[in-house]
């Protein structure tokens, strides 16, 4: 479970795990549903404080609303990321292992080139999809709505 100290003396960072992480999304998701958003993928106070209470709840800790706010970002910038991977020639999205996939020569030269993407190699993404939902400009795409799967450029 992730803990973050509140004294600035004793700050540690949350440490978020899988299912926190899951059920960080579906609240997200949650939300998206209920129409609680500005723009652009922003989340109202409302939706926020929703958020931010459900999550104490399951996991019996208060978390300050930062902490949520913060990982709204990085899993927008992971899903910014491996969408820009996705974009690139010869990369595909691999929907049975939840990863990018590319031959290892395509891989090699890109890494090369953009050392960054390197741990996109093995890294699994379990809930690239519903990130899509979130971030993404798949304004039409419902969850569940099994026509239409393809994220990844042909």
């Amino acid at each position: 479970m992730g803990i973050r100290a509140k004294s600035n003396l004793d700050r540690s960072r949350t440490k978020w795990t899988p299912e926190m992480d899951r059920y960080f999304i579906d609240l997200m998701l949650e939300q998206l549903d209920k129409g609680i958003t500005f723009y652009d993928y922003v989340f109202s106070k409302m939706a926020w404080m929703n958020m931010n209470s459900s999550l104490n709840e399951r996991f019996k800790f208060e978390y300050e609303m930062d902490v949520l706010k913060n990982r709204h970002k990085v899993l927008r910038n992971l899903y910014k990321a491996v969408k820009n991977l996705l974009n690139q020639k010869g990369f595909n999205w691999d929907s049975t292992r939840q990863m990018v996939i590319a031959e290892n020569k395509i891989w090699d030269e890109y890494i090369k080139v953009n050392p960054d993407v390197r741990p996109y190699r093995v890294k699994t993404i379990p809930y690239y999809d519903d990130l899509g939902i979130i971030y993404g400009d798949n304004s039409a795409r419902k969850k569940g709505n099994d026509s239409i799967v393809d994220t990844t450029r042909s």
